[in-house]
Protein backbone atom coordinates (compact mmCIF):
# COMPACT_ATOMS: atom_id res chain seq x y z
CA UNK A 1 0.00 0.00 0.00
CA UNK A 2 1.33 3.20 -0.95
CA UNK A 3 1.83 6.36 1.10
CA UNK A 4 -0.78 7.91 -0.74
CA UNK A 5 -3.52 5.48 -0.26
CA UNK A 6 -2.70 4.42 3.20
CA UNK A 7 -5.49 5.52 5.75
CA UNK A 8 -4.00 7.10 8.85
CA UNK A 9 -6.44 8.17 12.11
CA UNK A 10 -4.91 10.83 13.53
CA UNK A 11 -6.82 10.95 16.68
CA UNK A 12 -4.71 7.91 17.32
CA UNK A 13 -1.52 9.57 17.37
CA UNK A 14 1.03 12.52 18.21
CA UNK A 15 4.36 13.75 17.50
CA UNK A 16 6.65 14.05 20.23
CA UNK A 17 9.01 16.78 20.31
CA UNK A 18 11.44 14.45 18.56
CA UNK A 19 9.21 13.71 15.62
CA UNK A 20 8.27 10.24 16.27
CA UNK A 21 4.75 9.45 16.38
CA UNK A 22 2.89 8.55 20.18
CA UNK A 23 0.34 6.54 20.86
CA UNK A 24 -2.55 8.11 22.05
CA UNK A 25 -5.69 5.98 23.53
CA UNK A 26 -8.82 6.47 21.94
CA UNK A 27 -11.52 6.36 24.19
CA UNK A 28 -14.24 3.65 24.05
CA UNK A 29 -17.65 4.33 22.54
CA UNK A 30 -20.28 4.73 24.75
CA UNK A 31 -23.20 2.15 25.05
CA UNK A 32 -26.24 3.03 23.49
CA UNK A 33 -28.35 2.04 26.54
CA UNK A 34 -25.99 4.84 28.60
CA UNK A 35 -26.06 7.25 26.64
CA UNK A 36 -29.71 6.68 26.65
CA UNK A 37 -30.33 6.55 30.96
CA UNK A 38 -28.01 9.75 30.34
CA UNK A 39 -30.61 11.35 28.91
CA UNK A 40 -33.40 10.01 30.91
CA UNK A 41 -31.49 11.38 34.31
CA UNK A 42 -31.11 14.51 32.88
CA UNK A 43 -34.57 14.34 32.18
CA UNK A 44 -35.95 13.32 35.28
CA UNK A 45 -33.62 16.03 36.99
CA UNK A 46 -35.74 18.81 34.96
CA UNK A 47 -39.10 17.51 35.42
CA UNK A 48 -38.41 17.35 39.33
CA UNK A 49 -37.20 20.99 39.44
CA UNK A 50 -40.37 21.95 37.54
CA UNK A 51 -42.61 19.50 39.84
CA UNK A 52 -41.18 20.76 42.45
CA UNK A 53 -41.51 24.70 41.76
CA UNK A 54 -45.02 24.35 40.42
CA UNK A 55 -46.01 22.20 43.88
CA UNK A 56 -44.61 25.23 45.47
CA UNK A 57 -46.42 27.85 43.29
CA UNK A 58 -49.45 25.95 44.03
CA UNK A 59 -49.12 25.35 47.73
CA UNK A 60 -48.43 29.02 48.26
CA UNK A 61 -51.21 29.90 46.44
CA UNK A 62 -53.97 28.25 48.45
CA UNK A 63 -52.31 29.49 51.24
CA UNK A 64 -52.63 32.96 50.53
CA UNK A 65 -56.51 32.09 49.34
CA UNK A 66 -57.21 30.12 51.89
CA UNK A 67 -55.26 31.44 55.49
CA UNK A 68 -57.43 33.91 57.82
CA UNK A 69 -54.89 36.13 57.74
CA UNK A 70 -55.74 37.48 54.44
CA UNK A 71 -59.50 38.30 55.39
CA UNK A 72 -61.04 41.18 55.21
CA UNK A 73 -61.27 42.44 58.73
CA UNK A 74 -62.32 46.33 58.08
CA UNK A 75 -63.58 48.70 55.52
CA UNK A 76 -62.43 52.41 55.25
CA UNK A 77 -64.46 54.90 53.46
CA UNK A 78 -63.69 58.37 53.09
CA UNK A 79 -65.44 61.01 51.03
CA UNK A 80 -68.99 59.65 52.03
CA UNK A 81 -70.88 62.70 52.67
CA UNK A 82 -74.31 61.66 51.74
CA UNK A 83 -74.30 57.92 52.28
CA UNK A 84 -73.13 56.14 55.29
CA UNK A 85 -70.21 53.56 55.52
CA UNK A 86 -72.06 50.33 56.43
CA UNK A 87 -74.64 51.29 53.25
CA UNK A 88 -72.05 51.77 50.82
CA UNK A 89 -70.37 48.42 52.22
CA UNK A 90 -73.46 46.37 51.60
CA UNK A 91 -74.04 47.96 48.08
CA UNK A 92 -70.76 46.63 47.36
CA UNK A 93 -70.91 43.24 47.70
CA UNK A 94 -67.98 42.68 50.48
CA UNK A 95 -67.64 41.58 53.15
CA UNK A 96 -66.18 41.36 56.65
CA UNK A 97 -64.48 37.62 56.91
CA UNK A 98 -63.61 37.21 52.53
CA UNK A 99 -60.27 36.73 51.47
CA UNK A 100 -58.77 39.90 50.43
CA UNK A 101 -57.40 38.75 47.50
CA UNK A 102 -60.09 37.08 45.96
CA UNK A 103 -62.18 39.85 46.34
CA UNK A 104 -63.94 41.51 42.99
CA UNK A 105 -62.75 45.06 43.03
CA UNK A 106 -64.02 46.17 39.80
CA UNK A 107 -67.01 44.32 40.07
CA UNK A 108 -67.96 45.91 43.64
CA UNK A 109 -66.71 49.14 42.12
CA UNK A 110 -69.60 49.11 39.70
CA UNK A 111 -72.27 48.22 41.91
CA UNK A 112 -71.40 51.52 43.98
CA UNK A 113 -71.27 53.66 41.42
CA UNK A 114 -74.89 52.39 40.52
CA UNK A 115 -76.18 54.70 43.93
CA UNK A 116 -77.08 58.01 42.72
CA UNK A 117 -75.18 59.74 44.98
CA UNK A 118 -72.00 58.67 44.07
CA UNK A 119 -70.04 60.45 40.94
CA UNK A 120 -66.79 58.41 41.33
CA UNK A 121 -65.35 55.18 43.29
CA UNK A 122 -61.67 54.10 44.06
CA UNK A 123 -61.19 50.47 45.99
CA UNK A 124 -57.86 49.35 46.85
CA UNK A 125 -56.60 46.55 49.21
CA UNK A 126 -54.94 47.58 51.91
CA UNK A 127 -52.62 45.08 54.07
CA UNK A 128 -51.42 45.73 57.58
CA UNK A 129 -48.03 45.72 58.36
CA UNK A 130 -47.12 44.55 61.95
CA UNK A 131 -45.10 46.88 64.30
CA UNK A 132 -44.91 45.71 67.34
CA UNK A 133 -45.91 42.37 69.76
CA UNK A 134 -48.12 43.55 72.55
CA UNK A 135 -48.87 41.64 75.74
CA UNK A 136 -52.61 41.93 76.59
CA UNK A 137 -53.75 39.02 78.01
CA UNK A 138 -52.81 37.19 75.01
CA UNK A 139 -50.04 38.17 72.38
CA UNK A 140 -51.23 40.44 69.83
CA UNK A 141 -50.12 41.77 66.15
CA UNK A 142 -50.35 46.12 66.42
CA UNK A 143 -49.89 47.79 63.17
CA UNK A 144 -47.91 51.10 63.34
CA UNK A 145 -51.16 53.36 64.75
CA UNK A 146 -51.34 51.41 67.46
CA UNK A 147 -54.38 49.28 66.49
CA UNK A 148 -54.41 45.44 67.42
CA UNK A 149 -55.29 43.82 64.90
CA UNK A 150 -54.94 39.78 65.63
CA UNK A 151 -53.46 37.72 67.66
CA UNK A 152 -50.05 35.80 67.09
CA UNK A 153 -50.00 32.61 65.27
CA UNK A 154 -47.46 30.67 63.90
CA UNK A 155 -45.12 31.99 61.04
CA UNK A 156 -46.33 35.36 62.32
CA UNK A 157 -43.36 38.26 62.32
CA UNK A 158 -41.97 38.12 66.10
CA UNK A 159 -38.67 40.41 65.39
CA UNK A 160 -40.79 43.94 66.78
CA UNK A 161 -41.00 45.91 69.58
CA UNK A 162 -42.41 43.83 72.54
CA UNK A 163 -45.02 46.10 74.54
CA UNK A 164 -46.41 45.15 78.11
CA UNK A 165 -48.04 46.41 81.04
CA UNK A 166 -51.18 46.98 79.07
CA UNK A 167 -54.21 45.33 81.10
CA UNK A 168 -56.31 42.70 78.85
CA UNK A 169 -59.14 44.23 79.83
CA UNK A 170 -57.75 48.02 78.36
CA UNK A 171 -58.87 47.26 74.97
CA UNK A 172 -62.76 47.03 76.19
CA UNK A 173 -62.57 49.65 78.42
CA UNK A 174 -60.79 52.66 76.32
CA UNK A 175 -59.94 51.21 72.83
CA UNK A 176 -59.20 54.82 71.69
CA UNK A 177 -56.89 55.48 74.91
CA UNK A 178 -55.18 51.94 74.82
CA UNK A 179 -54.53 52.61 70.82
CA UNK A 180 -52.92 55.63 71.47
CA UNK A 181 -50.61 54.30 74.45
CA UNK A 182 -49.72 51.50 71.69
CA UNK A 183 -48.96 54.07 69.18
CA UNK A 184 -46.58 56.06 71.59
CA UNK A 185 -44.72 52.79 72.67
CA UNK A 186 -44.00 51.87 69.35
CA UNK A 187 -43.35 55.53 68.37
CA UNK A 188 -40.63 55.17 71.36
CA UNK A 189 -39.28 52.13 70.18
CA UNK A 190 -38.61 54.08 66.71
CA UNK A 191 -37.10 56.85 68.46
CA UNK A 192 -34.40 54.76 70.63
CA UNK A 193 -33.70 52.23 67.16
CA UNK A 194 -32.59 55.69 65.74
CA UNK A 195 -30.09 56.94 69.62
CA UNK A 196 -26.93 56.25 70.06
CA UNK A 197 -27.88 54.11 72.65
CA UNK A 198 -29.04 51.92 70.08
CA UNK A 199 -25.43 51.15 68.97
CA UNK A 200 -24.60 49.50 72.58
CA UNK A 201 -27.57 47.77 73.46
CA UNK A 202 -30.45 45.93 71.97
CA UNK A 203 -34.34 47.10 72.82
CA UNK A 204 -35.96 44.03 74.58
CA UNK A 205 -39.45 45.84 76.07
CA UNK A 206 -41.32 48.79 76.26
CA UNK A 207 -43.10 48.30 79.71
CA UNK A 208 -46.14 50.60 80.04
CA UNK A 209 -47.01 51.36 83.67
CA UNK A 210 -50.22 52.12 84.74
CA UNK A 211 -49.20 55.69 85.88
CA UNK A 212 -48.20 56.09 82.18
CA UNK A 213 -44.37 55.78 82.95
CA UNK A 214 -43.04 54.46 79.94
CA UNK A 215 -39.74 52.12 80.59
CA UNK A 216 -37.29 50.28 78.29
CA UNK A 217 -35.63 47.59 78.89
CA UNK A 218 -32.53 47.30 77.18
CA UNK A 219 -29.44 44.72 76.51
CA UNK A 220 -29.02 40.72 77.79
CA UNK A 221 -28.72 42.29 81.37
CA UNK A 222 -32.46 43.89 81.30
CA UNK A 223 -31.19 47.08 81.95
CA UNK A 224 -34.46 49.26 82.57
CA UNK A 225 -34.62 53.17 81.34
CA UNK A 226 -37.38 54.50 83.50
CA UNK A 227 -38.30 57.75 81.06
CA UNK A 228 -41.51 58.50 82.84
CA UNK A 229 -43.31 60.30 79.75
CA UNK A 230 -42.53 62.51 76.56
CA UNK A 231 -40.84 64.19 75.20
CA UNK A 232 -38.15 61.34 75.12
CA UNK A 233 -35.21 62.59 72.74
CA UNK A 234 -33.70 64.68 75.66
CA UNK A 235 -33.75 61.64 78.12
CA UNK A 236 -32.32 58.64 75.68
CA UNK A 237 -29.46 60.93 74.94
CA UNK A 238 -28.97 61.72 78.67
CA UNK A 239 -29.41 57.65 79.08
CA UNK A 240 -26.78 57.14 76.15
CA UNK A 241 -24.23 59.23 78.01
CA UNK A 242 -24.67 57.61 81.82
CA UNK A 243 -24.45 54.26 79.55
CA UNK A 244 -21.22 55.09 78.29
CA UNK A 245 -19.83 56.30 81.31
CA UNK A 246 -20.83 53.32 83.54
CA UNK A 247 -18.80 51.50 80.91
CA UNK A 248 -15.94 53.88 80.65
CA UNK A 249 -15.58 52.67 84.82
CA UNK A 250 -16.37 49.16 84.27
CA UNK A 251 -19.59 49.57 86.20
CA UNK A 252 -23.23 47.63 85.85
CA UNK A 253 -26.53 49.35 86.44
CA UNK A 254 -29.84 47.67 86.88
CA UNK A 255 -32.01 50.82 86.35
CA UNK A 256 -31.60 54.68 85.38
CA UNK A 257 -34.08 57.18 86.28
CA UNK A 258 -34.85 59.17 84.10
CA UNK A 259 -38.23 60.67 85.37
CA UNK A 260 -37.76 63.49 87.45
CA UNK A 261 -39.73 65.97 85.27
CA UNK A 262 -39.57 69.25 88.48
CA UNK A 263 -35.38 68.43 87.99
CA UNK A 264 -35.30 66.76 84.40
CA UNK A 265 -30.98 67.49 84.57
CA UNK A 266 -31.30 64.69 87.37
CA UNK A 267 -30.65 61.18 87.14
CA UNK A 268 -30.68 58.71 89.59
CA UNK A 269 -28.22 55.29 88.85
CA UNK A 270 -29.03 51.90 90.45
CA UNK A 271 -25.95 49.75 90.29
CA UNK A 272 -25.76 46.23 90.52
Amino acid sequence: MTPGNRRVSVAQSVVDAEGAPTPVPVPAKRPAWSRFFSVLRTGLGIALVVGVSVGAAWALRRHVMTSPRFSVREFRVVGNEMRPTPGLVAESGLAIGANIFAADLDAARSKILADPWVSEASLMRRLRKAAALVALGDTYLASADGEPFKKIELNDPVDLPVVTGLRPESLAEDRVETTRTIRRAIDLALEFEHGELAKRVALQEVHVASDGVFTLVVGHAALQLVLGGPPFRRKLDQAARVVAELDRRGAAAGAIMLDNEARPERVVVRIR
